[in-house]
């Protein structure tokens, strides 16, 4: 209708006429693009504030699981640093050798953390990273995330394969019955138990087990390892938490603005 409209102003050469319809639609199409930018803008924002609302959500979930395993590692280094002690002392205190058995094969356990990343790699994989508008928060995430791969956090110990070896079967078997317990959410718990096996057949596992040096030593490098995964694990709450709370401050902003 415009373009015939157009067409009949020029054939009447009224230019003034003709002037006004290209005014309309040069008008037109800067607001059509202008509603377009805006729709655009608009959904940018709100799928911005949406990554930032699921990443709270991991960081959230992070925090709980770092401050489940750190609980597990301090209990199982505790169990190492009583065998260790006993492999440099023979002292014994109140422990009987089945307790002494029972804490070389729990300072065998594992936990390992894996960051809730899944936001996070949708967001880089999409290249949507730059949807994030304020710089510091954006940062922070980078920085936070880099740590993922961190391998003490994920680490198996030699040791753990090694004193399974000196264990009999029968006795690991009653352990993982009695002594220990898994959830579906997969919170370990290690649990007092009564002895399977007499005194002297405790000892004879004990003896062989502080005989073997590269066993003992691999027990020291695996305390160790589990206080240094503390300490990393202590950092990133922190880091989890100063995040949280500048995501929280953003999304408090961009909701009063609307």
């Amino acid at each position: 209708m415009l373009l015939r409209r157009v067409t009949q102003h020029v054939k009447d050469q009224n230019w003034f006429a003709v002037l006004l319809d290209f005014l309309i639609v040069v008008v037109g199409v800067f607001v059509g693009i202008e509603v377009s930018n805006w729709n655009q803008a608009r959904s940018d924002h709100n799928r911005a504030n949406n990554y930032l609302e699921r990443i709270s959500t991991n960081l959230e979930t992070d925090v709980q699981t770092y401050n489940d395993r750190m609980d597990f590692w301090k209990k199982v280094a505790d169990y190492g640093l009583v065998s260790l002690h006993y492999a440099d002392t023979r002292e014994q205190t109140e422990l009987s050798n089945w307790d002494l058995v029972l804490a070389f094969f729990q300072a065998s356990q594992t936990a390992e953390f894996h960051m809730e990343n899944t936001t996070y790699s949708e967001l880089t994989s999409a290249g949507e990273l730059g949807l994030i508008e304020n710089i510091a928060i954006r940062n922070m995430i980078a920085k936070y995330y880099s740590a993922y791969g961190n391998f003490v956090l994920v680490e198996v110990p030699k040791y753990r394969e090694h004193i399974r070896g000196y264990i009999p079967i029968d006795v690991q078997n009653y352990i993982w019955m009695n002594c220990y317990s898994n959830d579906k959410e997969s919170i370990q718990v290690m649990l007092p138990c009564k002895s399977p096996i007499s005194e002297e057949k405790a000892k004879e596992i004990l003896s062989e087990i502080v005989a073997e040096v590269t066993l003992i030593r691999q027990l020291r490098y695996w305390v160790s390892t589990m206080n240094i995964a503390t300490l990393i694990s202590r950092a990133q709450i922190l880091n989890a938490q100063q995040l949280l709370d500048l995501i929280q401050v953003e999304l408090s902003h961009q909701e009063k603005r609307q």
